[in-house]
């Protein structure tokens, strides 16, 4: 039985005993009755509000994750994609005055030095062709300098 209910059989138990209504001890009898009853309308009117509220928590809920999947999901994947690409471009070297292995990209292999960061060492980076040879420059080997062998060779 719900609380509206009970607040119903309650009145109708009253009003069954037929009390006399100007007496006092029927008047706060009554008095009673109708504030359990303001009492039980104040609760359902509470509940109702809550269920409406939940369901406007749940359209909220529903509006943010589809902001964040269009708007982080896609962020997110420009980062993968970033990383990945960062990823490829980094070459682990070792110093060969302290051993520190250290991490460089593209870039600095093609400004041709480095100095280390904790000894001080410059350390050169020259261009390694297809050919093999040892003297190589960027085009030695399209001006024909070694035809693709090592001078030593010849």
């Amino acid at each position: 039985m719900t609380s509206q209910e009970k607040v119903a059989y309650l009145k109708g138990l009253m009003a069954g005993l037929e009390l006399d209504p100007e007496k006092k001890e029927t008047k706060v009898l009554n008095a009673i009755a109708d504030v359990l009853d303001d009492i039980v309308h104040d609760m359902l009117d509470i509940e109702d509000d809550i269920i409406d509220l939940g369901d406007q928590v749940d359209g909220i809920d529903e509006d943010l994750t589809s902001l964040e999947d269009d708007f982080y999901d896609d962020e997110e994947d420009d980062e993968d994609e970033d990383e990945d690409e960062d990823d490829d471009d980094f070459f682990e070297i070792k110093c060969p005055g302290c051993g520190e292995e250290l991490y460089i990209d593209g870039d600095i292999l093609e400004e041709g030095s480095l100095e280390c960061p904790k000894c001080g060492r410059v350390m050169e980076f020259h261009p390694v062709c297809d050919c093999g040879c040892d003297h190589c420059d960027d085009d030695c080997c399209e001006d024909g300098c070694c035809d693709g062998e090592d001078e030593d060779d010849d």
